[in-house]
């Protein structure tokens, strides 16, 4: 993960609610697998050590269900350790096992949480951090020049 991403995902964990950091979770995983894809045929320890950061994000989301909605739970637990498993294997083998499938269940899993977040009306999960304002910003005399910005207050 590059140090830009890092620090995007830093700063939108500080300002969602519980909801939010599904989604982020499940954003991160992905990164985490395309980037692990992109290493494989010429770093494969670079391989191996993104799926592992993937499967630790993922451990965090199995370790963080919430067993009194069973029924949703238990779901989501079958989801986690198939994807657990292909992360296994394609850390075992060194070679992608099904992580195309993985992918494609997390985008899943990403678009429903989504829609979660979208009514989830709870407070940002981090307390007593700065308010994010993101906004663009151009050179008067280069106005073509446009620069995103993110400032804290």
């Amino acid at each position: 993960m590059t140090r830009e991403e890092i620090k995007d995902f830093t700063a939108r964990i500080s300002q969602t609610n519980r909801s939010g950091l599904v989604v982020i979770s499940y954003e991160m995983m992905l990164t985490y697998i395309r980037h692990a894809k992109e290493e494989l045929a010429e770093a494969p320890e670079v391989f191996v050590w993104n799926l592992k950061q993937a499967k630790s994000v993922l451990e965090e989301l199995m370790n963080a269900l919430d067993f009194d909605y069973a029924e949703i739970a238990n779901e989501l637990m079958s989801l986690y350790l198939f994807i657990q498993k292909q992360l296994n294997s394609s850390i075992f083998k060194k070679e992608d096992v099904n992580l195309a499938s993985v992918e494609n269940i997390i985008n899943k899993l990403k678009v429903a949480f989504e829609k979660v977040a979208e009514e989830d009306t709870t407070g940002p999960v981090m307390q007593n951090t700065s308010k994010l304002y993101v906004g663009l910003t151009y050179n008067k005399d280069m106005q073509s020049d446009i620069t995103e910005t993110k400032q804290e207050l």
